[in-house]
């Protein structure tokens, strides 16, 4: 039987010195990058207000959720 090659998740993030996430409209984010081998699978970002994740090769298009909201969803998912 063939051995099946698994590909790898990376996971990349660019982070300054510090980064302050608290303070209102002060443009800072933290962005992270997700890959599976060569391919990237999007870009988890996140804010004082908010995370959205953005599909790859979706320049328009977000799943963007307030941080409240975005957190029952993953209570739901959970339970």
């Amino acid at each position: 039987m063939a051995k099946r090659r698994t590909k790898l998740t990376k996971v990349t993030a660019a982070l300054p010195d510090a980064i302050d996430l608290t303070k209102l409209k002060s443009g800072n984010t933290l962005e992270i990058k997700i890959w599976r081998g060569d391919e990237l699978l999007g870009t988890l970002s996140m804010g004082r207000g908010s995370v959205e994740w953005w599909p790859k090769g979706n320049k328009t298009n977000s799943f963007r959720k307030r941080w409240q909201a975005f957190a029952e969803i993953l209570e739901e998912k959970m339970g």
